[in-house]
């Protein structure tokens, strides 16, 4: 097929291998009407032929007013002694001894038959008022028929009761089998989908009449809207198909929040005008980004699978063991989510040595699965030059995170550079590259794609021959590659330049582990250090609020403490931050029943005897929200327009807080957990839920390390506050709404042969290890713990299922999906897990 359409993409506007399809779809389309209307009976060509009134209608939506240039049926009797068919273009203006008229001007003609006329309407007729047409069969002429035009009247083809509307792999968006002949299935969320429609209006360069557009790309003046299923899908080219003549393509992007559905309504307005006839398509689910969608909701309208049977068992890191013997035989690196394309599953994968000192030994690439006959089977690996930043020395080992969007599939690159691959074929279209080679600019944290395909990420410049944290951060970007491929950025230290220290100022750290106690006194004040530069967090994602809202964190370099959160308007400018700097007020001497954490003070665990009420004991000031580059917690937009932010803590036994902010960057509260986490949205009754893992640690003191001040032996030293690990979901204003305790005690191991072996050696349960939870269709929340279950927790608390996947691990926290059919994919022990009925 020829290359089709010169717009301003990164990719072409018609799918692969689409031109057969789409030929044949055409065919049957402007066929179908005709089908419905043939009778068995022989006309005699010398009768002289009838159009019906109101008989001249655009040839999609079967409806009037025409428009000129589009495609119009004309139906009647007598006019043509047989079918024919044209078989080229430019389109003839005699077929079979047939010729039509629209106030005198001659209409090229795609076919005839006795009953129906498929021709085009030229662009020399007017677009205002009646024309007449008349019908010459050859051996008479048809009295003449007003036909109304008009300047617009979309209308999209149909076949089989489904729109026309391809999918990037030149499928049709209808259910899988719903059209005999042609492949289908649903679209995805996330998407491209290619309309094909009429009645469109002028164009430029201006169309001509009975050729198609395969000599330059012709736009529609007025650009359409469409909504699919209510939503706005965003348009990316109108205009005229190369291919046909008379017939319009548009070019959209399927919502990423689109709802399931077998048939969504597809409608389409322009020039003020709204399509008449209404159209379905077909709309699956899938999980193509972090957090499943750009407000990283993780909350698919999707029903899932009971977890009856493990249905793959895929090992995407074989360098476990090492990184275990490393970190005291814990997992502490952070994994992708597995992307969960209609069949298609995309997967991290790792390669090369490990080495604690250097992570930038490893190799991080992306393997596509498909499913076929129940089993995974690998189509492509692709490895990419990305190196993960720092060392185990500096933090967990942070996370290789792709992203699905625009019909492609998007990898971290070297240099802070995204990597864009044919999803189908794994093969690299381009590279965005903005930084150059530069080997001390990384990137950071998962790619989000937003509604309208446009890709954000986050990028650290760091000269780490010291360490990551051997010199201060060079500088950072928030990066913008839009779906047209024009790449900008912000700057985090000029963004944050009026709100936060300067890089060379003292920042607040604590009090020295000499003065315990803390807080030493009052009116004691902590020690000081240099703040650093502000940048992007390690593993933060971007969010994208409905509105275009973009929410990122930041944070000083050497200052976990003096974080932001940040949001921008779409052309990356600041709207406002807001500092997670003092707002925590349940610190010292809060009793564990108004909502504190700490033993009282003057007590083992609790701070020094007379402390100020509320403070964090570490600093005497009230409690801040820290974000460490070992966490993977990133924004997400609630319903409402307010976002939530996983911060951590020392002082409430590591747990952090979830912090709590409306959309004009207003604090509204915070729940005392938020390490590592990235919380799932219920969305119920009118309102909306958030479920987050709700560990209360032990095993480590209440705010510092030494045993005598801070007793590791929770339970015992706070049994108003024990160690206990939940599954929490909290109301809107994040009161909890029910909580899941992990009860069991034993750790097992699956054995080469599937058994089990198991030991009790967890008197008071294990920690739920997932940093971002999925929740289907009903509310059923799926999670990982770090006894090697997979749990399906049902509202209300309730377990409904749990399966045993590979081996009780302390690990960092890995996320779980779920796909359209609603499998669940998960992970544990370097392994990918799908579970299902």
């Amino acid at each position: 097929m020829a290359h089709a359409l010169s717009v301003p993409r990164r990719h072409s506007v018609v799918a692969p291998g689409v031109a057969r399809l789409r030929r044949a779809l055409l065919a049957t389309v402007v066929l179908s009407r005709f089908c419905l209307y043939l009778l068995p009976v022989t006309y005699a060509a010398a009768q002289t032929p009838l159009v019906e009134p109101g008989g001249v209608v655009d040839a999609a939506s079967f409806t009037a007013p025409v428009v000129p240039g589009s495609l119009v049926s004309i139906f009647g009797t007598n006019l043509a002694s047989g079918n024919m068919s044209a078989s080229g273009i430019p389109l003839p203006l005699t077929l079979g001894s047939v010729s039509v008229s629209f106030n005198g001007i001659a209409a090229p003609l795609l076919f005839v038959s006795p009953l129906q006329i498929n021709a085009q309407l030229p662009w020399e007729v007017s677009a205002t008022g009646a024309v007449s047409v008349v019908v010459n069969n050859g051996a008479a002429a048809s009295a003449p028929q007003t036909v109304q035009v008009g300047a617009f009247s979309p209308g999209l083809f149909a076949v089989g009761g489904y729109a026309v509307a391809i999918n990037p792999d030149g499928s049709l968006a209808a259910p899988t089998g719903a059209i005999p002949g042609y492949p289908s299935h649903p679209a995805t969320p996330g998407d491209p989908l290619l309309l094909l429609g009429s009645g469109f209006g002028p164009v430029n360069p201006v169309g001509i009449t009975g050729n198609n557009s395969m000599d330059a790309t012709r736009y529609a003046v007025a650009t359409p809207s469409v909504t699919i299923g209510g939503v706005a899908a965003p348009v990316t080219f109108a205009g005229l198909s190369p291919q046909f003549v008379g017939v319009y393509q548009i070019n959209v992007t399927m919502p990423s929040t689109q709802l399931p559905a077998n048939a969504a309504p597809l409608q389409i307005q322009t020039g003020g005008v709204t399509g008449t006839v209404e159209t379905t398509i077909a709309v699956g689910a899938g999980w193509p980004q972090w957090a499943q969608n750009p407000q990283h909701t993780s909350n698919p309208a999707v029903v899932g699978q009971s977890l009856n049977e493990i249905l793959a068992n895929i090992v995407y890191d074989p360098l476990v063991s090492e990184e275990q013997a490393a970190t005291y035989d814990e997992l502490v690196v952070h994994y992708q989510v597995p992307l969960v394309d209609g069949n298609d599953v995309y997967m991290e994968y790792k390669s090369g040595t490990y080495n604690a000192n250097d992570f930038a030994t490893q190799t991080w690439g992306e393997n596509k699965f498909t499913w076929q006959n129940g089993q995974l089977i690998q189509q492509w690996q692709y490895a990419s030059d990305w190196k993960a930043p720092g060392s185990a020395n500096d933090f967990w080992e942070p996370v290789f995170h792709a992203a699905l969007g625009n019909g492609l599939i998007y990898l971290p690159g070297a240099s802070g550079s995204v990597i864009e691959l044919d999803k189908t074929t794994g093969a690299v279209i381009q590279r965005f590259a903005p930084f150059g080679a530069d080997p001390n600019t990384d990137e950071t944290g998962p790619i989000t794609v937003d509604a309208n395909g446009n890709l954000y990420y986050n990028v650290v410049q760091v000269v780490t021959a010291n360490g990551f944290y051997g010199n201060d951060s060079t500088n950072s970007w928030l990066v913008k590659v839009t779906a047209g491929g024009a790449v900008s950025m912000a700057n985090y230290p000029a963004l944050m330049a009026a709100q936060a220290p300067s890089s060379s100022a003292q920042c607040v750290t604590s009090f020295d582990t000499s003065q315990l106690p803390w807080p030493p006194s009052t009116t004691a004040t902590p020690a000081t250090s240099t703040c650093g530069s502000q940048r992007a967090g390690v593993n933060v994602s971007p969010a994208i609020a409905p509105d275009g809202t973009i929410y990122t964190v930041s944070r000083a370099h050497f200052n976990d403490r003096y974080a932001f959160l940040l949001a921008l308007n779409p052309d990356l400018s600041l709207k406002w931050a807001a500092s997670f700097r003092n707002l925590l007020h349940d610190g010292c001497g809060v009793p564990v029943a108004n909502g504190g954490w700490l033993p009282a003070n003057g007590t083992p665990g609790g701070c020094r005897a007379g402390a100020l009420l509320g403070v964090d004991p570490l600093t005497n000031q009230p409690g801040d929200g820290s974000v460490l580059d070992d966490a993977s917690s990133t924004p997400v937009v609630a319903p409402d327009g307010s976002v939530l932010f996983g911060a951590w803590n020392r002082y409430n036994y590591a747990q952090g807080h979830m912090l709590h902010f409306d959309a004009s960057g207003n604090f509204l509260g915070a729940f005392g957990f938020g390490w590592d986490t990235t919380p799932a949205i219920y969305v119920h009754n009118g309102t909306w839920s958030m479920v987050t893992k709700n560990n209360h640690y032990g095993g480590i003191g209440s705010y510092c390390d030494d045993s005598a001040n801070c007793p590791p032996d929770r339970t015992t030293n706070n049994p108003a506050s024990p160690e206990q690990y939940f599954v929490t979901q909290l109301d809107a204003n994040l009161n909890i709404e029910w909580s899941f305790q992990n009860t069991n005690t034993d750790s097992c191991t699956r054995n080469p042969d599937g058994s089990l072996t198991c030991v009790s050696d967890h008197p008071n349960g294990f920690e739920w290890c997932v940093n971002s939870p999925a929740i289907d269709a009903n509310g059923v929340v799926y999670a990982n713990s770090e006894d090697g279950n997979l749990f399906a927790i049902g509202q209300g608390g309730t377990v409904m299922l749990q399966i045993f996947q590979q081996l009780a691990l302390g690990a960092a926290y890995t996320p779980a999906s779920i796909g359209g059919d609603g499998k669940i994919y998960s992970q544990n022990d370097g392994h990918l897990f799908v579970a299902g009925n």
